[in-house]
Parts: structure tokens; sequence; C-alpha cells
């Protein structure tokens, strides 16, 4: 009888398949305008890539952190307060670079699966992107690819 593999036994590139090619990206140079539009094209994603003209990841935009700076946690809870007129004006006048992290948590291909929740939690986002050895990036990877590479081993498939 053959062994079930493990997340352990497993890497990012044994779920190649799965993971999303064609992630949220915007260039280094982007205004937060348009970044606020690629994450509204593509609603699969809590995350937008910042990349530079060959690609390579620089940089990463949270939905969180665009919340936070839309609808900052005081004009939240302060009676008579519009938080999104004013913060929305601004907001759309900064550069992608001035709100990116410029140093996201990347995995390969070679990572191990079992790695990948242990980023998550640590990091507390949703999904990680995937690069290639020079660091382009080539990807995303979120805990519903270890679900269901999981689910494969589980069955047998």
């Amino acid at each position: 009888m053959e062994r079930l593999r493990t997340l352990s036994d497993m890497t990012v590139g044994d779920v190649r398949h799965l993971i999303v090619e064609d992630p949220t990206v915007v260039a280094a140079d982007a205004t937060t305008n348009v970044l606020l539009e690629a994450i509204v094209r593509d609603t699969r994603t809590r995350h937008a890539y910042v990349v530079d003209e060959e690609g390579v990841l620089v940089g990463a935009v949270r939905m969180n952190t665009i919340v936070g700076y839309l609808f900052p946690i005081v004009a939240m809870t302060t009676p008579n307060v519009d938080p999104s007129a004013e913060r929305l004006s601004v907001f759309s006048a900064r550069a992608v670079t001035e709100i990116m992290n410029d140093h996201p948590r990347a995995v390969t291909e070679a990572t191990s699966l079992a790695d990948v929740p242990r980023v998550l939690l640590e990091e507390h986002i949703n999904e990680l992107p995937v690069v290639d050895e020079t660091g382009r990036l080539i990807g995303q990877v979120n805990v519903y690819e270890i679900i269901a590479a999981y689910l494969k081993e589980a069955k047998g498939a």
C-alpha cells in the first residue's frame, strides 16, 4: 500500500496547477487610484502585488491596509463623520510605493506546502505571492490550494 503523502512531502510546485497564475498586479510607479481599479477588477484576491518592469516582486498591498487608509478607526467611531469622502481624495493622490509593504513574504515552487500555512498565520494574511528563482512573480497561493492538495492526497488521487 502506497504511503499517503503529507503536506511536508509536497511543495508549492506540486500544486502549481491550482495556484492563481494571474494575481492582481500593479506597477511600482502606479498611483493608488490605479491600485483601487485593479482590485475592483479582480475580486478574487485580498492583495495587490507591486512589480517592477521585469515583473519582479517589489511590494504588496493588503486589502486591510487600504481599508485602514480609507476608513480609519477614529472616523468609524466618531458620530457624524463621513470617513470616506475626504480620505478617498487624499488616498488617491498617493503613490503605491507609499503604502506598500516593501518586504513581502513570498514562496517559491520549492517551498514545502507545510510551510505555507505557517507563514500565512505568522503574517496574518490569506495568500502568499509565488516567485521564481529571480524574484519574478508567477502566481499566488492561499489556504484553498493547501486544502485541495490535502483532499487529493487523502482520496488517493
